[in-house]
């Protein structure tokens, strides 16, 4: 069924459009830990890379316009319900995840993978 849709605006009432765009996702990611990327789940990812036990590095297709524009927020799936994530930004297009087991601290590949969303403003 075939449909169409006429807009005169689309923004906030008393914001602009740019305001919606910078709540937006820049960056979408669902990543095993052995580094392969789910296509299907990714949005501005150019390559993941294996950076060891518990590590991968997200190359980002589009830059942010600096290092502390973006704001990554991170989840993991595993059967134990025993790890923890954090992400760290390396430079405009380009962030290291980290998936590490709560109750050692240490870093781990163990049954599991990640989802990530970064917003944030690119060049």
């Amino acid at each position: 069924m075939a449909s169409i849709l006429k807009v005169d605006s689309i923004g906030k009432t008393s914001g602009s459009t740019q305001d919606t765009m910078a709540g937006m996702a820049k960056v979408t990611a669902n990543v095993t830990l052995s580094g392969s990327s789910n296509s299907d789940a990714a949005l501005n990812v150019s390559s993941v890379s294996d950076g060891g036990t518990g590590l991968n590095t997200l190359n980002i297709t589009n830059a942010f316009s600096a290092v502390k524009a973006a704001v990554p927020n991170m989840t993991n799936h595993d059967n134990s319900y025993n790890r923890g994530t954090a992400v760290d930004d390396t430079g405009t297009s380009a962030f290291i995840l980290r998936i590490f087991q709560s109750s050692s601290g240490s870093l781990s590949d163990a049954d599991t993978d990640q989802a990530v969303a970064i917003h944030g403003d690119l060049a």
